[in-house]
Parts: structure tokens; C-alpha cells; sequence
């Protein structure tokens, strides 16, 4: 045997040298590794295919090599029989390709333990799949073969085959996505278990198909997104997001991810649930089921899961008459779509009962209290950081944005009566209205005995404004008190204890004068409180003056009988009660409370805050345990002896807040007040200095600025300042018919709080509005869908106005004397009246002939004269879009173009005189004409007596809405206006629809008989997302339309000015009856626009 075998080796290396040596030594080694598993005639046809597949093409010996050196460890696998297909596979790839055999080879020995040998012909077929005849197509079958052990470790054939399917999809889109994806497809699938796979797959062969570019990110994050998804309903999620892919394509991925991160929101049992009502909607629209989804989130924050299906219901049905209505339900742009969720959800939000909690703290107060969010308070910078507490900086009252406490909407609303009734007592009841030298109604006055008793402070070393420390004994006295109540604070040695003890009587006197003052708010006051009681700390768990402190807030709510506190020490608590129950006389002001937080203070002083141990006895106490006539109260609090025993004594803290009664800044509110009266009625500045406001800081336990080193004190004083400032400057901006400031030498104004030295403008604050949106598909209005960004114009220079005034100085004449003839006569005989100033000597004969004609007489026989008034408010509405910087027309050329002779001296001088006249005088614009025509109006106006508002919009985007004020209605014209007209300019696009709104609303908060709105443009509207592109028209015109009917609907007279020429194809549809006219000859605007006033008011 040895010698035929080894002929056999001979015969077959010399046919296989001239390919290469290294195949020889393949074939040798193999042959040496394999020679006891076949026979000669085995071993010869062995050899003889690794020589037929050497001679396949040029570099095929490498796939010879591959298939000699894989040979012994595939043998063992696949037997005689399996081992001759699996060579003949490799033959089949190499006619096709050598580097599609070799790769097939070369997998193989890692790739058979995987799959069964009859599978071994689909594993040669996926790659045949992805095989096009191409280089690139070869080399990704090629990539295919050797990821194939990774590949096959992880997936089962039928995965396998769809993972094949999903790359040959992508080549015909890249070939190097495709290979990308081929590449971490192994590992992206690892985290992914059982039948995940297989419809992770399948929803990635249906991406590809449809929204290919995302296939990357699908494989890469796709994962890691479906672990959202509650393990049983994954299959479920993907098969829902395939219906997304084979009807909505490119946004399928976009689809998947935003659903899959709400999901993630929601508790995991609710996962099942939310799937089967998604499928429901799915037959009708895929979209609307992934939106369903995607909004779970923001549904379930406002209703139970037990009602998700009621809203959902409603959607559905609505989907079922109008497929874009159901849509934008579910994406909650529908206002049908909130007023469900509204009339399912027990949340109460601020935003929808502001204006009633605001007429209701009106009523309390006798005068005007603004209601805002706490989280627009604690944006301020001015010291409140609770964005959900109520609290009041004097002016106003801030609550919490949404209360959600009760399963029921009136007892949620019943919170916020509760809420906004303490911080309106604190307004009516005098808390900030505080005076140090003031006598109470009840205590006798020992707070200025007080002041005198504490030591002095000890003066501090100046710092100027280099923040350089002057010498040693350069010292000077501190900074006196801002206010009362700091000066109040300044007698306590423990300033966090003082008020915290303050705090409380006060909270307490306003709680038993709204009690006794406010019947109708008695039981739900109670019912708080209550609440409030089984809320508290355990005070037996509390270091001891802090259980002091603590039972002295729960008697301040009306539970005495909740009282923990040791049997040795019941004597302090005796008297502290007797303070408490003193201060609840109808007569006590907040001086009484004072005096009441000195005397608890003093009780306070005395009690070690060492921890609860170390005192036995501590047991709960009732009222009539402590024995304490409110009678007794001129001693109370003075004769504090305390045996308390030894032991090192914890740092004190602060109570825990009591909800209802919110944030309480007494010092900082009284601050801002005396700040705020200052600046309205001297309207220059007031005594405040960084040194003063610098020690305020250092002492308060109002303000806390964290994590401030002492270094930085100084800046943060500044910011505070800043801010300080910025709102008082906000607040005087807000009132209608607010005084200047006073100027100062160079005609500068001046704020309140700096002098005229430091004084530096600050930028004006943009103030925002939202307003809903009008969808003409889906029948329904978008709920705050744009924000308006309302800024006033900036100035500018006041040559312009006059300049304009000047060039058309015979229009404004003419136009004066139209308008004056509008003007009514001030008085006008009224005749047949049954009473007046005298009779109406008509009417008499009249009645004296019927009367002797015994015909019943017409008794209205007087006459009188009524004084009539115009009473005519409007709204001018400027389009400011970058279209209204469009010349009118171009200057005519001074040379006609062969008056050169080409000569390019000649041409060049031309250019030079055609330029030099453009610049000397440049051409006029849309927004020139619309601003000469403002001017002449207001001249007009202003003769007649009407008020005006003058306004521009513009922007870009639902969310940057710009509105313009050049002049609001209630205000005056004066130069600051007159400045702002010559800074009217082009900006950016046309959102017509929330600029008529905010428009109309301010129209409707000005009281008048005939409201107009005016709006001037240049043509249609159109802002980017102003319908699905910018393409897109109805959208825009359907909205506009709206607002304009809206306005309409609330009384106004909407009229509609374009100047362009090709209006009528627009505005026949979006303003149908309502007003409206082209002007075609954009000169004649300025006289066109009067004229239409003229007959819109006579």
C-alpha cells in the first residue's frame, strides 16, 4: 500500500507545482493528517478536486489551498458521503468565483459544528444570494463566509436567511451600508433571545425595503430600544412597527425609536394593554397606532390606566370619520383630543382656572392679583427656588402648575382655593405690611428693648468695588437694616430659628382670620390641615428643640392633641401653646406675631437640641393636660427655666414645610415691596448699595446661594441685583399708564435701585404667548401649538418720522380734514322723549290734536341733548416678512446698452454713475411704503381721537412666532414711539395665524364699541412647518382664515390689505366675507390705507 500511496503523493505534487508551492505544502500536510481515513481511490479523487479547482482560473490554487488545509477537520465531521457534497459546493463557488471557494472552505471547519449537513447547500445559497457577478457583490459574499461561525453561532437558519435577505436588500442602496451592517450584525443580535430575533430581522428586512438610510442605526440602537419593551410583548411591538414600515417607509425607524422611549416611561404591565389598543388601530392606520404610543406617556400622567381606554375609544372613533382627525388625536394636536384627556383626568391645571383664582384673590383682597405658575417665581433669580410650593412675593400669588392629589376634580380644586386663600390672606392681612416700631394689638411691645439689649454687631472692613480689603482699623459701620423685618431678624442670635418660629405664628394668625373671616372656605381649610396632621414627622424622633418646634407647627394646624413631648418639660410647652392661643384673637396683627416669635424664642433658647434619648417620658398630651388661659398672656414666654440634661447638642433644622402654606420669605418680600413703592412713587433710586444687599445675603436664611464660596459673594450679590432689577423693571413695565422713569442730565432714565453712575440698560425680556392652531384635515384645532415671542421694536431715529411727515406733507393735511369730518358733533338733540330737559313743542301740538281727537296721545313729548363719542379701537398688523424687502421698482437705466461701443472704459464709468445714484438714492421697498403709510395714518388717528395699536410680525417656525409692538393700544404717542417706526424692517417669514390671534387678544382686552383689525401684507402666508412643506398652501390659508373667523366671532371688524397684485387668487378663499382689497399700485398705499379707515369707521 505505502508504494502506490506514495506514487500517488508524487504524481499529484508535480501536477500541483506549477501553481505554487505552498499548495504543495497543503496538500502534503493534509495528506499526511488524512492518509488512514481514506482509501487509495479516496485519496486519488481528494486530490484530483483540489487540482480542478486550481485550475479553475488564475487564482484559484488559493481555493485549493483552503479546501487541502480544511480537509482533515472537516472529514471527521461529514463523513465520506457529506464530505464529497461539501467539495462540491466549494467546485460550484469557485466556477463563479475563487475568493467565494476559498471563504467557503476556509468558514467551514468552524461554521459545520453550527448547522446540520443537510443545511450545508442553504448556507451556499445565501451566499449565491448575495453573489451579483460584480467585484463588490463578491466581496461581500466573501464577508459573508467568513462572519459566518459568528453568524450561525447566534442565528438559526431561517434567521440567518432573513439577515441575508435584509443585506441584499441594502446593497441596492450602498454596498458599503450593507457591508457595515453585515459586520456587527453578530454582535448588535447578541443581547436579543428567542423569537426577538426572528422579528427584529424580519422588521429590518421591511427597513430596508422602505427606509433604508436607517438601517445602521436600526441594527446598532435597535436593541437596546426593544429592551423597553416588557419581554412577552416585543414580538408584538415589532410587528407593529413593520405594518409602520410597509405603509409610512423613511419615517418607520424614527417611528420605532420615539414609541419605544415612551414605552420605557410607562410601567411595564401596562405594556400589554397599550399594545392591544395600538393594534386595534393599526388596520386604519399604522401612523395613528405608533402615535398612540408615543403619547402614552403624556395621557397617563394626567389620567389612570384605567381610563386610557375611554380616551382611546374616543380617537378611534373619531379615526373612523377622518383619518388625518385621528392622527392628530393621538398625537395630541387635537383640541378634541385634550378636551377628553381634560374631562378624564382629576388634575386640575393652573393654566385653565388662573383667571378664576385670579377674580377670586380680587375679591379677597380688594385689589388686582396676578396668578402665575410658582416654576415662572423660581426662574426669577430672586430667592424662591420651590417651583411647585405657593408662595407670593407681594404682588403677586404663584401655586403649584397642576395639582393631582385627589382622584377628584373638585376636592383638586379645592387644593388650589386652599392654596391660593393663604398667600392672598398674607396680602390682605397686613403680613409684609410690618413696622419694627408699631404696637401690636395684643402682646406688649418688648422687641425694641430687645434691639437695644443685643450686642452690636462688630464692624466689618469696607470693600470697594475692586473687592480690595482696605487695612487693618480702616473699619466703618456696617450697613443699617433694608427693611423692618430684616431689623426684626437682626435681634436673634439663631436667625434660622427666629424664623422658623415666625413663620409659624404668623401662618397661624392668617389661618384663624381666614377661618373666621371666610366662612365658605372653613371645611376644606380644616380638611387640609388635617391632612397636613398626618403628614407631620414623629417629634419623639427629633433632636429635642426641633420636637419643640415641630409641635408647635402641628398646634398651629388645630392638632394640640397630637403633641409628643416629654412629661418634665410640659411646662414649656404650656406656656409656648398659651402664645399660640393668645395670637388667635381677631385683633392680632403681624406686630403681634413678633412679639409672639420673640417670647417662643425665648422658650426655644432654653431647650437643648440634644437627641430624643437622653429625656424619658415622652408621651402624647392633650388640651386640657396643658392648662393655659389665653389670659395670661402678658408674662407668657418670659420665664423660661429649663432643667435639661447634658449631652453635646445636634445642629438645628428646619421643620418640614407644610404644604398649603408654601414658601414664606417675610424679608425678602418686604424688601421687593419697599423697593417696588419706592421706584413708582419717587422714580429715582432708592438707598439700596451692593454693601447693603451683600449683608443681606450673609444673614438671611431666606436666600441661600449654594455652593458659594466667600470669594463669590460679591459677583452673586451683583446677579442678585441684576435680577432684582430686571423684575421691578418688568413689573413697571406691566402697569397700564406707567409713569417714565425720571431722566437724569443726559436724558438717561434711572432705575430704582442704582444711581445714575452705574446705571446699564437691560435687555428687554421677551414675553410669550401660546395659542392653538386650526387643522383644516383633521377638522380640529392643534391645542398651544405656536408660541408667540412678543418684543417691542427698538428705536431708532426720530428724523424718520419727521422726514416722512415733511415729504407728504400735503397728504397728511388732506387726510386730517377727511378724518376730522368723522368726528361726531359733541352734543346732538335726542326729541320724543317720555323724559328730558324740556318740551318738544312738535310732539305737544301733536299730542293736543290727537288728545281732541280723543286718539290715545304719544306720550314722548320732551326732549334732551346726549353727548355722543367715538369709541373705535384698532389694531394695525404689519407683515414684516424678508418679501417685504423687495423693490417696487427698478431705476431706470441712464444709458441703453449699445451706447458703448464696446468700449469697457465707457461701460465702467456707466456702472460707477449707476451706482453712485442708487446709493445717493436707494430704492424704495414694500416695508418703506407700509411705514410712510403707518406714519400718516397715525397723524390721522391721532386727530380723530381713536386708539391705536400699532404691530408687526414675523419668525420662523411655530415655536418663534415674532410679534412686534411699535405701539400698544393704551399707549400714548410720544417720541420713544415715533423712534420705533423708523426700526420697522424685513425679518424672516409670514405665520399669519397666531399673529391675527394675538392681535384679536389684545383687541379684546381693550374696551371699546368698534374693534378693528387691519392687517397689511404682501402676500400669502407661508412659515416653515406652516403645513406639511413649504410647498403647501391650503394649510396656511385654512389657518389664516380661522383666526380671522375667530376674530369675527368675538366682535372685531377683520379687514385684509395685500399689495400683492395676485391676491385675489388667494384671499377670495382665505378671507371669503370678511373684508378685504388688493392693492395692485403699491405707491398708492399710504392714501389707500386712510381711506379705507375712513370707510371702515364712518
Amino acid at each position: 500500500m505505502a508504494n502506490p500511496r506514495k506514487r500517488i503523493y508524487s504524481s499529484y505534487e508535480k501536477k500541483l507545482t506549477p501553481f505554487s508551492t505552498s499548495l504543495v505544502a497543503e496538500f502534503r500536510r493534509a495528506a499526511d493528517e488524512i492518509g488512514d481515513l481514506m482509501s487509495d481511490d479516496e485519496l486519488r479523487d481528494w486530490a484530483e478536486q483540489g487540482l480542478d479547482l486550481a485550475r479553475q482560473s488564475w487564482r484559484s490554487w488559493e481555493a485549493a489551498g483552503e479546501y487541502y488545509r480544511v480537509t482533515p477537520q472537516v472529514l471527521p465531521l461529514l463523513g465520506s458521503v457529506g464530505f464529497k457534497r461539501w467539495a462540491k459546493h466549494g467546485l460550484d463557488l469557485a466556477e463563479l468565483s475563487s475568493a467565494l471557494a476559498a471563504s467557503f472552505y476556509r468558514a467551514s471547519p468552524a461554521t459545520l459544528p453550527a448547522i446540520t449537513p443537510a443545511r450545508i447547500g442553504d448556507w451556499v445559497g445565501l451566499g449565491h444570494l448575495l453573489y451579483k457577478g460584480t467585484w463588490r457583490s463578491a466581496s461581500l459574499a466573501v464577508q459573508f463566509f467568513d462572519g459566518s461561525p459568528a453568524l450561525f453561532a447566534k442565528l438559526s437558519a431561517k434567521e440567518a436567511h432573513i439577515l441575508v435577505r435584509f443585506v441584499d436588500a441594502l446593497c441596492d442602496r450602498s454596498y458599503d451600508l450593507a457591508s457595515h451592517c453585515l459586520t456587527i450584525a453578530a454582535q448588535a443580535l447578541e443581547p436579543l433571545e428567542g423569537d426577538d430575533r426572528s422579528a427584529f430581522l424580519t422588521f429590518a428586512e421591511s427597513l430596508a425595503s422602505t427606509g433604508w438610510a436607517d438601517a445602521r442605526s436600526y441594527l446598532e440602537k435597535g436593541p437596546a430600544l426593544l429592551a423597553n419593551i416588557q419581554a412577552m410583548q416585543r414580538g408584538r411591538f415589532l410587528n407593529l412597527a413593520r405594518e409602520l414600515a410597509h405603509r409610512e417607509g423613511r419615517q418607520a425607524f424614527a417611528f420605532f425609536a420615539e414609541a419605544s422611549r415612551a414605552l420605557a416611561q410607562v410601567d411595564q404591565e401596562s405594556h400589554g394593554l397599550l399594545l392591544s389598543l395600538a393594534e386595534e388601530l393599526v388596520e386604519r392606520s399604522p401612523l395613528a397606532a405608533m402615535e398612540f404610543l408615543k403619547t402614552a406617556p403624556m395621557a397617563l400622567e394626567r389620567i389612570p390606566i384605567e381610563t386610557i381606554a375611554e380616551w382611546h375609544a374616543e380617537g378611534s372613533a373619531l379615526l373612523d370619520q377622518s383619518t388625518d382627525g385621528g392622527e392628530a388625536y393621538f398625537r395630541m394636536e387635537s383640541s378634541r383630543g385634550e378636551d377628553m384627556l381634560e374631562a378624564l383626568s382629576s388634575r386640575v391645571e393652573l393654566s385653565r382656572i388662573s383667571d378664576i383664582l385670579r377674580m377670586y384673590s380680587k375679591a379677597l383682597t380688594g385689589a388686582e392679583v396676578a396668578v402665575h405658575s410658582s416654576e415662572a417665581l423660581a426662574k426669577k433669580g430672586i430667592g424662591w427656588v420651590e417651583g411647585d410650593a405657593p408662595s407670593t412675593e407681594g404682588s403677586a400669588i404663584f401655586l403649584p402648575p397642576h395639582v393631582e392629589e385627589f382622584p377628584d376634580k373638585a376636592q383638586n380644586f379645592s387644593v388650589y382655593k386652599v392654596y391660593c386663600t393663604h398667600q392672598a390672606g398674607h396680602l390682605e392681612f397686613g403680613t409684609f405690611k410690618f413696622e419694627f416700631e408699631r404696637d401690636g394689638a395684643i402682646f406688649p411691645t418688648e422687641r425694641i428693648k430687645a434691639e437695644a439689649d443685643r450686642p452690636p454687631p462688630e464692624p466689618a472692613p469696607p470693600i470697594d468695588t475692586d473687592g480690595h480689603v482696605d487695612a487693618p482699623g480702616e473699619v466703618t459701620p456696617p450697613p443699617g437694616p433694608l427693611t423692618d423685618m430684616e431689623r426684626f431678624f437682626d435681634i436673634f442670635a439663631d436667625r434660622k430659628l427666629a424664623s422658623d418660629l415666625f413663620a409659624i405664628v404668623e401662618d397661624a394668625r392668617i389661618d384663624v382670620l381666614i377661618s373666621r373671616e371666610y366662612g365658605g372656605i372653613r371645611q376644606p381649610y380644616s380638611e387640609r390641615q388635617a391632612r397636613e396632621l398626618d403628614r407631620r414627622p414623629e417629634a419623639n424622633q427629633l433632636p429635642v428643640r426641633q420636637a419643640f418646634v415641630e409641635n408647635l407647627v402641628r398646634a398651629s394646624l388645630g392638632g394640640i392633641d397630637r403633641i409628643v413631648w416629654p412629661q418634665q418639660l410640659m411646662g414649656i410647652m404650656a406656656e409656648a401653646i398659651g402664645v399660640l392661643e393668645t395670637l388667635q384673637q381677631p385683633q392680632a396683627l403681624v406686630e403681634d406675631s413678633a412679639e409672639a416669635t420673640l417670647r417662643l424664642y425665648r422658650l426655644a433658647e432654653g431647650i437643648a437640641n440634644v437627641m430624643p434619648e437622653m429625656l424619658e417620658d415622652w408621651a402624647e398630651v392633650s388640651e386640657g393636660d396643658l392648662n393655659v388661659s389665653p389670659m395670661t398672656a402678658d408674662s407668657l414666654g418670659n420665664d423660661a427655666q429649663v432643667d435639661m440634661p447634658q449631652g453635646e447638642p445636634m445642629p438645628y433644622e428646619s421643620p418640614q414645610p407644610v404644604d398649603f402654606r408654601g414658601e414664606f420669605k417675610p424679608e425678602t418680600v418686604q424688601m421687593l415691596m419697599k423697593l417696588r413703592q419706592e421706584r413708582q412713587e419717587k422714580g429715582q433710586a432708592s438707598p439700596i448699595s451692593p454693601e447693603q444687599l451683600k449683608q443681606m445675603l450673609e444673614k438671611s436664611v431666606e436666600i441661600t446661594i449654594a455652593d458659594m464660596a466667600q470669594a463669590d459673594l460679591t459677583q452673586s450679590s451683583e446677579l442678585f441685583l441684576t435680577n432684582l432689577i430686571k423684575e421691578l423693571n418688568q413689573q413697571q413695565d406691566q402697569r397700564p399708564g406707567k409713569e417714565q422713569p425720571v431722566p437724569t442730565e443726559d436724558g438717561q432714565p434711572v432705575t430704582g435701585m442704582s444711581t445714575a453712575d452705574d446705571e446699564q440698560e437691560l435687555p428687554v425680556e421677551p414675553k410669550y404667548f401660546f395659542y392653538d392652531e386650526w387643522d383644516f384635515r383633521a377638522g380640529d384645532y392643534r391645542p398651544r401649538w405656536c408660541r408667540i415671542v412678543e418684543y417691542p421694536v427698538a428705536e431708532g431715529q426720530i428724523s424718520y418720522y419727521e422726514q416722512t411727515l415733511s415729504k407728504y406733507s400735503s397728504l397728511v393735511a388732506q387726510t386730517q380734514r377727511q378724518f376730522e369730518l368723522l368726528r361726531p358733533e359733541m352734543y346732538r338733540k335726542m326729541k320724543r322723549l317720555l323724559d328730558g330737559e324740556d318740551l318738544d313743542f312738535d310732539a305737544v301740538t301733536e299730542f293736543a290734536i290727537e288728545r281732541r281727537a280723543r286718539v290715545t296721545p304719544n306720550p314722548k313729548i320732551y326732549w334732551r341733548r346726549n353727548k355722543i363719542e367715538r369709541d373705535v379701537s384698532v389694531a394695525f398688523l404689519l407683515d414684516m416678512s424678508a418679501s417685504t424687502d423687495e423693490e417696487i421698482a427698478k431705476h431706470e437705466r441712464r444709458y441703453q446698452q449699445d451706447d458703448f461701443d464696446d468700449d469697457p472704459r465707457r461701460y465702467f464709468s456707466w456702472w460707477m454713475a449707476r451706482r453712485a445714484q442708487e446709493l445717493m438714492t436707494p430704492p424704495k421697498r414694500i416695508i418703506d411704503v407700509e411705514k410712510e403709510s403707518i406714519v400718516l395714518l397715525i397723524t390721522a388717528l391721532e386727530a380723530i381721537g381713536d386708539d391705536y395699536g400699532i404691530y408687526g410680525f414675523s419668525g420662523y417656525g411655530r415655536d418663534n412666532v415674532e410679534f412686534y409692538v411699535v405701539k400698544d393700544l393704551d399707549e400714548t404717542l410720544d417720541d420713544h414711539v415715533k423712534k420705533r417706526i423708523d426700526k420697522i424692517a424685513p425679518v424672516r417669514s409670514t405665520r399669519m395665524g397666531p399673529a391675527i390671534r394675538h392681535a384679536t387678544a389684545k383687541l379684546e382686552e381693550h374696551d371699546s364699541k368698534v374693534r378693528i383689525l387691519f392687517l397689511v401684507s404682501d402676500g400669502r402666508p407661508q412659515d416653515h412647518g406652516y403645513g406639511r412643506d413649504r410647498t403647501e398652501k391650503e394649510y396656511a390659508i385654512h389657518d389664516t382664515h380661522m383666526a380671522l373667523m375667530e376674530a369675527k366671532r368675538k366682535g372685531m371688524v377683520p379687514f385684509c390689505l395685500t399689495v400683492d397684485r395676485y391676491g385675489h387668487d388667494y384671499l377670495k378663499q382665505m378671507c371669503q366675507d370678511i373684508g378685504y382689497e388688493v392693492v395692485p399700485d403699491i405707491e398708492s398705499l399710504p392714501s389707500r390705507i386712510t381711506t379705507l379707515y375712513r370707510q371702515l369707521t364712518a
